[in-house]
């Protein structure tokens, strides 16, 4: 897809080196303004043809060894397939993808004290890259008793507007009643030993009773440090533009930082969420020494074999 192509061209630096979801979340938290990460999995199914790799995440998360879990997506026979095992109730969460196509299925299965609640009992999701764009398509149920479903969908270009060149837009269930849309228009910056990416969005919810039209914007910045670190930093900022302000809140902002680091030794990554007490005592902090941050990191950590 052209879009795609172009962005990866820009992101080779460091995208291609890294690749999770505790990495975009230090980068701003929306997988969707990076293409060549595997955290897109997700959204756009077809780009599972476009990875190889065993991840290991929630490691050191705690001495519950039901909060890791491992993930991989490799190639057999010009097919492409991904298995998925964690802390939740799926007994079924694989992919499989083919050329420009791409499918996730999940099933789910509760049963003693767990079977009560609200939770998806079934997804499926379709993935498909065009020359106009590539998209998303994804369907869930879920197991309230009341036989609720959700119908996503997510489409991304490289229709370019103002300052940006690629679009994302996503609406969260085509069959709600009330329809919340969002969009991103975004563009990636080569600052030499650094990647850039700006977003900048709009949201719509129709929800009675609470309709808002807001504005947003992230920015997302991976440095390299050495040939085998990158410093990562994410920002995001919204302002509701219009709402039904029954609680007084309209035209309130909303913002916050994440950071993290990457390390990488050839086809072996690792991806940390650090605080950003790291950045005021950075000995202190990797030596164990700050009692405000208590070491590197106070998160799990994910490791990603790369082939």
């Amino acid at each position: 897809m052209k879009n795609v192509t172009k962005i990866l061209t820009v992101v080779t630096l460091c995208a291609t080196l890294f690749g999770s979801a505790q990495r975009i979340d230090a980068l701003g938290g929306n997988a969707a303004l990076w293409p060549g990460d595997e955290a897109n999995i997700a959204a756009f199914p077809a780009q599972v043809n476009n990875h190889g790799y065993v991840q290991l995440s929630g490691i050191g998360a705690g001495d519950d060894d039901a909060t890791g879990g491992v993930g991989m997506v490799f190639q057999k026979d010009a097919t492409t397939w991904g298995f998925n095992y964690g802390a939740n109730d799926d007994w079924v969460s694989m992919s499989w993808g083919d050329g420009s196509m791409g499918v996730s299925v999940a099933l789910e299965s509760k049963t003693g004290a767990d079977a009560s609640g609200d939770a998806s009992d079934m997804s499926v999701s379709y993935g498909n890259s065009f020359d106009w764009g590539e998209i998303g398509v994804h369907y869930a149920t879920t197991d309230n008793g009341d036989g609720d479903a959700t119908l996503g969908f997510n489409y991304r270009t490289d229709f370019g507007f103002w300052l940006f060149d690629n679009t994302v837009a996503s609406i969260g269930d085509l069959m709600a009643d009330d329809l919340a849309i969002d969009a991103d228009f975004f563009t990636h910056m080569d600052a030499g030993g650094a990647d850039v990416v700006y977003g900048w969005g709009f949201g719509y919810n129709g929800a009675e009773g609470g309709t808002t039209l807001s504005q947003s914007a992230t920015v997302g910045i991976e440095a390299n440090m050495t040939d085998w670190a990158t410093l990562r930093a994410g920002y995001n900022w919204s302002h509701e533009l219009a709402c039904d302000d029954a609680d007084g809140s309209c035209g309130a902002n909303m913002s916050g930082f994440a950071w993290g680091l990457g390390f990488n030794w050839g086809g072996l990554t690792a991806d940390f969420t650090v605080d950003s007490s790291l950045l005021l005592d950075p000995v202190g902090t990797i030596t164990g020494n700050n009692d405000a941050a208590g070491g590197l990191t106070d998160s799990a950590i994910t490791l990603t074999y790369s082939f």
